[in-house]
């Protein structure tokens, strides 16, 4: 679901295996000034979801351009740094 609101919105998610157990897993960057959402496949759920959640909230003003359920709006706008 988060990986189709992303495409509704125009940006792609990129999911990579490159987990180092690190603590981070991925995130929103720019390539050529068009956003892409990078996730490493490895990391486990709970951090790709957190991932997709974070990069999501700083893509706001497009996401309000489309439908998302309340408790994913929710999520998302908590994911907020």
């Amino acid at each position: 679901m988060l990986e189709d609101l992303a495409a509704r919105i125009g940006v792609a998610v990129r999911v990579e295996p490159v987990w180092q157990g690190g603590d981070r897993a991925g995130g929103l960057c720019r390539v050529n000034g068009v956003p892409l959402i990078l996730v490493d496949g490895l990391a486990p759920i709970t951090d790709r979801i957190a991932v997709l959640c974070e990069a999501l909230s700083e893509l706001e003003p497009e996401i309000e351009t489309v439908f998302v359920p309340p408790a994913l709006r929710a999520r998302i706008r908590a994911a907020r740094r």
